[in-house]
């Protein structure tokens, strides 16, 4: 893993951006896959403004879902659609036929996990993945527990997420399942990058880099991925303390 500390949160998300504008810059015709979240929505506005300046050109570019919230749609607020169409697909002006997602409504969600799975095999490997990482140590909706050979796959999300999930929606919601690139997907990719901030993050950063590496805590197989980069503002990394390098 390496390791790219900042100060604070403004310049972690400039330090993400430039990464992958880097990416799309030696391959123009990158296969995506972005967050939804909070977290990255610093790095989709230094990427919006590196699109402005014709530092960087998305127009190539393929992007595929992380996760979605079973039950919503991408009409719907809080789920990751929506988030990616407001914050990055749309300012970019990025056409549907460039986006692969799943349906969180859809009624026949294995058939959904098969489309993604065909996509990524048609269009693959997937060149970059921004991933946040849960205070439960998930990654998309990879929950402690989760299978390192699986591909896209539904399931029933941890305590601790949906107890996160409130902070997403303005009225309360029952979601109890999520639809997930698998490890496995995650650890096939290319290039990995891994973004997190705040004091809250912490203690869950210092397991996934200084902790054992296993199934309970799913941040902490990156450890065993050959191209991960971790972002991290100084609140987040402040218990790595002298034995990172």
């Amino acid at each position: 893993m390496k390791i790219n500390i900042a100060r604070n949160y403004e310049d972690m998300s400039r330090m993400a951006a430039e990464h992958i504008i880097n990416t799309v810059n030696r391959k123009p015709n990158a296969l995506i896959s972005l967050p939804g979240g909070s977290t990255p929505l610093g790095t989709f506005r230094y990427l919006i403004e590196a699109s402005k300046q014709n530092r960087v050109s998305f127009a190539q570019c393929r992007f595929i879902s992380l996760d979605e919230w079973v039950g919503l749609g991408g009409e719907d607020e809080g789920s990751c659609r929506m988030t990616l169409d407001l914050h990055f697909f749309e300012p970019l002006n990025i056409s549907e036929n460039q986006i692969h997602f799943y349906d969180g409504l859809s009624q026949d969600l294995m058939g959904e996990c098969d489309k993604m799975d065909f996509f990524i095999k048609e269009h693959g490997p997937i060149d970059l993945i921004a991933l946040g990482v849960g205070l439960n140590g998930h990654l998309g909706f990879n929950e402690p527990g989760s299978r390192m050979d699986a591909y896209s796959h539904v399931v029933e999300l941890d305590e601790v997420t949906r107890a996160v999930s409130v902070k997403y929606f303005s009225e309360q919601k029952n979601l109890n399942h999520g639809i997930t690139l698998g490890m496995k997907h995650i650890m096939e990719t290319i290039d990995v990058l891994l973004l997190a901030d705040g004091d809250k993050k912490a203690e869950i950063v210092k397991a996934t880099v200084l902790g054992e590496s296993n199934d309970q805590v799913p941040s902490s197989l990156l450890q065993r991925h050959g191209q991960v980069e971790l972002f991290l503002d100084e609140r987040a990394a402040s218990l790595l303390g002298n034995q990172i390098t």
